[in-house]
């Protein structure tokens, strides 16, 4: 299926150029394939890509959308990061390790075109999970009796060292640090060591790496109250806030509001929100009730809190939004236009 508009009629691009120039916080009033518009008018398309990098470099909303690169050869436009909305400022792949020659093509064609900036996450408990099932795995096999598995710590600078070395290797635009840091109040001195001796670990590759990649992108993510050292909060462009657990905005307003401690910026906050599953059948998953949870915290987003400020927020799983009948990423776009909401003179 396929819904991206092939062609459109000049006057249709005339008023999607009029609708831009006129608002600076809603670039994307129709689905518009940049092929289609080079060949009907070149000059009105380079006009739309201009007012579209003046949005991208002014104050508005931060909308990330978490996309699923791991189909080597897209068999359909949702597999295609060009094909994400224009308006959004962040792409995130999940397999950042897995970029083909024309994955960094239209890497390069969003970036440069669209002022669209690509990152990957890397997580500490994903790199624990790992560790798990490896360390596991070395021990239920009889070849190793009698020998010990590499300490966690060893396992994680290592981990880390090749998952940021991506960032040079394929040009991103910056990195995401996924980082629960746990709260020691109620910890033994042993778990507490040892959960500060992780933290060192993970927040000091991080501070190395920021200190030496000035011009790419370190964004945090997780429990940001709780980081013993919290200087590295104020270096990071954004702090993203997991919010998929809570079932509505007295939830997510009491979980920012949890890490609102000393030291922890109140301006960068992006809140992370589910979208609904590829499974037709699981009505919870990115859900509040009988309606998407994406919405509801978009609208929460736009509002204005006491005590701190949504910087935008981000969407995991963004590709399932794209199949509709009628519109491309129905959903991720309303998300859009409702974070950045038009300018009505």
């Amino acid at each position: 299926m396929k819904h991206i508009i092939k062609s459109l009629t000049f006057s249709t691009v005339c008023a999607a150029a009029l609708f831009l120039c006129s608002c600076d916080t809603d670039v994307e009033p129709v689905d518009i394939n940049p092929a289609g518009i080079e060949r009907q008018n070149a000059e009105l398309y380079q006009n739309y890509l201009t007012n579209l990098r003046a949005y991208k470099a002014g104050h508005h909303k931060i909308m990330m959308a978490w996309f699923d690169n791991g189909q080597a050869i897209p068999f359909s436009q949702a597999q295609h990061i060009n094909a994400v909305p224009d308006s959004v400022d962040y792409v995130v792949l999940t397999k950042p390790e897995m970029l083909t020659e024309q994955m960094m093509k239209e890497i390069e064609e969003v970036r440069s075109q669209k002022g669209m900036k690509v990152v990957f996450q890397v997580s500490c408990e994903d790199i624990k999970v790992a560790y798990d099932a490896q360390k596991k795995a070395f021990g239920e096999n009889p070849d190793n009796a009698g020998k010990a598995f590499k300490d966690f710590n060893t396992y994680l600078v290592d981990s880390l060292n090749t998952q940021m070395k991506l960032v040079d290797n394929f040009n991103y635009d910056g990195v995401i640090m996924g980082f629960n840091a746990k709260l020691t109040l109620y910890l033994t001195e042993e778990q507490k060591a040892e959960a500060m001796a992780v933290e060192a670990v993970f927040l000091g590759i991080a501070k190395d790496w920021a200190a030496r990649h000035k011009n790419k992108e370190l964004i945090m993510m997780g429990r940001p109250q709780y980081v013993t050292d919290k200087t590295l909060l104020e270096q990071a462009r954004y702090i993203i806030i997991p919010t998929q657990a809570e079932k509505s905005v007295y939830g997510v307003d009491f979980l920012v509001r949890k890490a609102l401690d000393e030291g922890v910026p109140s301006d960068k906050f992006i809140l992370l929100a589910n979208n609904k599953s590829a499974d037709e059948t699981d009505t919870k998953t990115g859900y509040w009730g009988k309606t998407l949870a994406m919405h509801g915290i978009a609208k929460f987003v736009a509002s204005d809190h006491t005590g701190y400020t949504c910087a935008g927020m981000g969407l995991l799983n963004a590709n399932i939004d794209y199949y509709n009948a009628s519109f491309t990423y129905p959903n991720l776009r309303k998300v859009i236009s409702t974070i950045n909401p038009t300018v009505k003179e």
